[in-house]
């Protein structure tokens, strides 16, 4: 499955990317990824939400931040249910100060 409308920022090592990566390996969803450490990524990011946090989804130029947030709402586009959160300690990365 593939969505047009949506791409992913992600941080290279990040656990909450990594998290979201799996739900999409698990459920075969094809997504584009931009990573923040490359080119101006980080600055885009920066100028579309104001802050460069990954993992991001961004959906018809609006940003989604926070892994719990990004699958929840992957699991209503494809008709999954959500099983709620998975860990208790945050679920994004934070990149410096932009």
């Amino acid at each position: 499955m593939t969505f047009d409308n949506m791409y992913l920022y992600v941080l290279p090592g990040c656990p909450f990317c990594a998290k979201v990566d799996r739900f999409l390996d698990a459920h075969d969803i094809v997504m584009e990824h931009r990573s923040v450490v490359e080119g101006n990524n980080a600055d885009e990011l920066a100028a579309l939400g104001g802050k460069v946090q990954s993992p991001c989804l961004v959906v018809d130029g609006e940003p989604m931040y926070e892994s719990e947030d990004i699958i929840e709402f992957l699991s209503g586009k494809i008709g999954v249910p959500y099983g709620g959160p998975t860990l208790t300690e945050g679920a994004a990365c934070p990149i410096g100060k932009h």
